[in-house]
């Protein structure tokens, strides 16, 4: 499957910078590869300069590594695309001097034939609205792993002062585990790949409401609700980059 027949109309990027950040740090990409049609989003941490560098090699990595090859277990092979932007970074770090602590969070989805193959590392989200929105990713932040524990609540992981503080993210070190999931897609079924600064003042039934099946018919209407979102954002007073990939599915 490549880009065309997923239909150019049906897909749409937005990345604006916020109301405080002077560089834009996120990242996206998408391309068209032997594996299947792949969706990146990173989300640079470290500084401005550190953070938009760690977010472009990571894009860049990954789509070159599975633009490579054709490779028979699809789950590794996103894993290992990881780990090689994972070693990049390491590597840019390592030979140029003022970049120490670049970092950037990852999201990958690729798309071969119906299924739909996930991955990601820090606290950029993928999320899936058909009937309802549901959150396909796992936060990999301070805030959700004491959620998790029992140590906080929901609703104070929101207002924590740590809930930006990631427990991993790519570029930091040589030992980091993408979590990987994969299941099939559904005709009509829309897919948005967002960076935190998108969804950290708006929430959940806001999206839905803006971004669900039913509200999104052409790609206009899509350009328009993405657009109206990131303008509420915004004047909810947004600190962080908002970047958001959005696409439909139909067969």
């Amino acid at each position: 499957m490549n880009l065309s027949n997923i239909n150019q109309e049906n897909v749409f990027v937005k990345s604006v910078i916020g109301n405080v950040r002077t560089k834009q740090e996120d990242h996206c990409g998408m391309a068209e590869t032997p594996n299947g049609n792949v969706f990146v989003v990173c989300d640079g941490v470290g500084g401005n300069v550190g953070g938009a560098m760690a977010a472009s090699i990571a894009v860049e990595a990954i789509t070159e590594f599975l633009d490579n090859d054709k490779y028979d277990n699809v789950p590794q092979a996103i894993n290992d695309a990881i780990q090689y932007a994972n070693q990049r970074i390491l590597s840019y770090v390592s030979a140029n001097h003022g970049f120490d602590g670049m970092a950037t969070t990852v999201c990958v989805l690729l798309l071969q034939e119906n299924i739909a193959f996930i991955a990601h590392v820090g606290d950029s989200r993928i999320y899936k609205l058909s009937y309802h929105i549901k959150q396909l990713t796992e936060d990999h932040t301070f805030v959700n792993r004491e959620v998790k524990r029992g140590t906080m609540t929901a609703e104070q992981a929101k207002t924590d002062p740590r809930r930006n503080a990631l427990t991993q993210c790519i570029g930091v070190s040589g030992d980091i585990t993408p979590e990987i999931k994969f299941g099939t897609i559904e005709s009509g079924t829309n897919y948005l790949i967002c960076s935190d600064g998108f969804r950290h003042v708006i929430t959940e039934e806001e999206i839905f409401d803006g971004l669900s099946p039913k509200r999104i018919t052409t790609k206009s209407s899509m350009q328009a609700r993405i657009r109206e979102l990131i303008e509420t954002v915004k004047n909810r007073k947004e600190s962080d980059n908002i970047s958001a990939v959005m696409f439909r599915a139909e067969y």
